[in-house]
């Protein structure tokens, strides 16, 4: 028996439409226009090259995915703009792309998020290099109010002006970073790496830190408040300047930390009275070096710290 023409009508507008596969250059020219094109669910697949434009999901629950790799498919901004941005509440996934050349977004009167901006939003970033990107707060990438999972990926040579050279954290977020590597991030305060902030935790398995510097406290990792943790495991971290990790962190065991000479203020190879009278002529209030438990107070518990680790630096 024939359905009548408005079952028919019915079914088709409740059958729930499949998922398309949309390729650049072939279907689109950039992916600027095929994310344009795309409903929540496609695949956008994108072959090889530089791409100059920056990616803006826009909404829509897609999967953005390189053909080749990130060794050959670049993302580049867009002048004065991030060159990924995931700001929608999207549940958006980034896979194989050297991310580049980003300066960031507006986020509370700063610029944050030089390479990848993240608000409000719970995507899924995999075998990425983020790289040679710079921000006010979070060079390679920041995050305001999401929970985004990071997997390998490699964060490499961005630079922030205040906190999170490689990637800052902040506002009530849960991030997680499993089997990604941060090389050679730099900030001109706090947390070369990663700076976590105002009521923010998250989950580090199985990373690498190496070489990372931030002019006043934290080269690897640094926490501002009490109100935020970070919970650490597997991870390996050497050649951090001035320390690897300041504030409350959770040691979930696993971890290799090699010798670092954090109390060594004056950077000249020894603890001893020099570093001791720079934290005696910083006593008070200070976000500074001097600070050295992080606490942003300078007073007898650093200089306790400096008497502790009196004489030669290790190594």
């Amino acid at each position: 028996m024939k359905l009548p023409l408005i079952s028919w009508i019915l079914a088709a507008l409740t059958t729930p439409s499949l998922a398309a596969t949309i390729q650049v250059p072939q279907d689109h020219p950039s992916i600027p226009q095929a994310v344009q094109a795309a409903s929540d669910g496609d695949l956008i697949l994108v072959g090889p090259g530089t791409w100059a434009q920056s990616v803006n999901y826009r909404g829509r629950d897609i999967t953005i995915r390189s053909t080749d790799g990130p060794e050959v498919t670049f993302i580049n901004a867009d002048p004065g703009r991030a060159c990924v941005i995931i700001a929608q509440g999207e549940a958006a996934v980034l896979e194989g792309f050297t991310i580049t050349g980003g300066s960031g977004m507006p986020y509370l009167g700063s610029v944050a998020g030089g390479g990848i901006y993240i608000e409000a939003s719970n995507p899924q970033i995999r075998n990425c290099i983020i790289t040679g990107n710079t921000a006010d707060f979070g060079g390679g990438m920041h995050i305001a109010t999401g929970n985004p999972v990071v997997e390998q990926c490699v964060f490499s040579d961005n630079v922030s002006l205040s906190n999170g050279g490689g990637v800052r954290i902040h506002d009530d977020c849960f991030p997680t970073f499993r089997d990604c590597t941060f090389t050679n991030n730099h900030t001109g305060d706090f947390g070369g790496a990663i700076a976590y902030g105002n009521d923010s935790s998250g989950i580090h398995d199985r990373c690498i830190y190496d070489g990372n510097t931030a002019d006043i406290r934290g080269g690897a990792i640094y926490l501002g408040c009490d109100c935020s943790a970070a919970n650490v495991m597997l991870s390996d971290f050497c050649n951090s300047v001035p320390d690897h990790i300041v504030g409350g962190w959770n040691d979930l065991g696993g971890n290799d930390m090699c010798p670092v000479c954090g109390n060594d203020i004056n950077a000249d190879g020894t603890v001893g009275v020099d570093d001791l009278l720079q934290v005696i002529q910083a006593w008070g209030t200070c976000a500074c070096i001097e600070d050295i438990n992080g606490d942003t107070f300078v007073n007898v518990d650093d200089l306790l710290r400096i008497i502790q680790s009196w004489g030669n630096c290790p190594g």
